[in-house]
């Protein structure tokens, strides 16, 4: 799955000395010494004289000097005003700051934006300035777009390469859980890949499933899988999800419970189970919801397959797509910044039986596009 990073701008620490300016001074190296006599840190009363050296005396009342040895004086002397920031009339410190080279007056950016020292140009919050890394205005498109998880062509989608122009996006990493359906003249992985699409199959034995395996994917499909899968497992792989991952569910494979548990022990913590309390039953399915998926869809063949149960988490957002009798066979869900299509069937895979049949080709094109990551390897159609 890939990972989008920002950067942003920087800040700095400006720290700034308070220089006391008292009228009439004459030290030509710009030094002004005080000295004042009292007992209170806040406030100093009583008049104060100006002797010829510079130097400011005052006195008065101060019943907290500081002072260790009793006597409640104390002298201070201010730092040069050159590259430091002087006060206003009202005791505040100003922002502005003097170059000492340039005697030019710079201010610190307060936008949040952020200045370059090397072209002095000011970089914008959540932009860069190196070629094709970011979308939107700032973008420089650098060519032709290829699969390196930059937006090339600054098109506002990344890596959305479709060179044999089948819609169906290049640059996606597909990860099919378990073994193939058990129609043996289906390639459906060769198919996958013969669309310009990385596909790995893998999770066919009992090796754990971990976040890293999965960080290397976009999409996650559930085909035949060879057991269930435990609680930590359905829980990284849910985490993936909502990440921005795209994880689609197939069953149906054969006619008893395996088919049911096993996907069920991925997909039940987020809402979504297969049910065969009706048995298993066949379509095909022509109602159809409104949605991405199902644009161009008609019919969908359906043999000998389940329907899905929907538990609302107040997490996801869940949206019936296709129904037959039984109930709902085609359900989608957006959860968080992540995206699940459960169908109830696994005979849309067997490419060797519908290349003559267009509207499960799309149906796959609308599925893939739908899965894929928001602004990342989507093919226009």
């Amino acid at each position: 799955m890939r990972m989008t990073t920002w950067f942003g701008p920087s800040s700095a620490l400006l720290g700034a000395a308070i220089v006391l300016v008292a009228p009439g001074c004459g030290d030509t190296n710009n030094n002004v010494t005080a000295s004042q006599s009292g007992s209170d840190s806040d406030a100093t009363t009583g008049p104060t004289s100006t002797a010829t050296d510079g130097t400011i005396t005052a006195s008065g009342s101060d019943s907290d000097s500081g002072e260790t040895d009793g006597t409640g004086s104390a002298s201070m002397t201010s730092l040069p005003t050159t590259g430091e920031p002087t006060s206003t009339s009202n005791g505040s410190a100003t922002s502005s700051t003097t170059d000492p080279d340039t005697t030019s007056t710079t201010s610190p950016v307060t936008d949040g934006s952020a200045t370059d020292p090397d072209t002095a140009t000011t970089i914008e919050p959540g932009t860069t300035t190196e070629p094709g890394t970011t979308t939107g205005p700032d973008c420089i498109p650098t060519g032709e777009e290829t699969c390196n998880d930059l937006d090339d062509d600054c098109n506002g989608i990344v890596d959305d390469v479709d060179v044999g122009g089948d819609g169906i996006c290049d640059c996606l990493n597909i990860a099919i859980f378990g073994n193939e359906g058990a129609n043996p003249s289906a390639e459906f992985q060769t198919w996958l890949e013969a669309q310009g699409t990385q596909v790995d199959r893998i999770s066919l034995d009992a090796t754990p499933i971990d976040a890293v395996t999965l960080e290397k994917y976009d999409i996650v499909i559930l085909d035949w899988l060879v057991r269930g899968y435990s609680g930590d497992e359905a829980a990284i792989i849910k985490t993936w999800v909502e990440g921005g991952g795209g994880l689609m569910s197939m069953t149906g494979h054969t006619n008893d419970q395996t088919v049911v548990d096993r996907p069920n022990s991925i997909i039940a913590p987020m809402g979504l189970a297969y049910n065969n309390s009706q048995g298993f039953f066949s379509g095909p399915v022509t109602q159809w919801a409104q949605h991405p998926i199902t644009e161009g869809i008609t019919s969908v063949s359906f043999y000998g397959g389940l329907y899905v149960d929907i538990t609302e988490d107040g997490v996801a957002v869940n949206e019936v797509i296709g129904t037959l009798p039984q109930g709902p066979v085609a359900v989608g869900q957006t959860r968080i910044d992540g995206k699940l299509f459960i169908f109830g069937d696994e005979w849309i895979e067997f490419d060797s039986e519908w290349q003559q049949i267009p509207q499960i080709k799309q149906f796959w094109v609308n599925i893939l596009a739908w899965l894929s990551p928001q602004n990342f390897c989507t093919i226009p159609q």
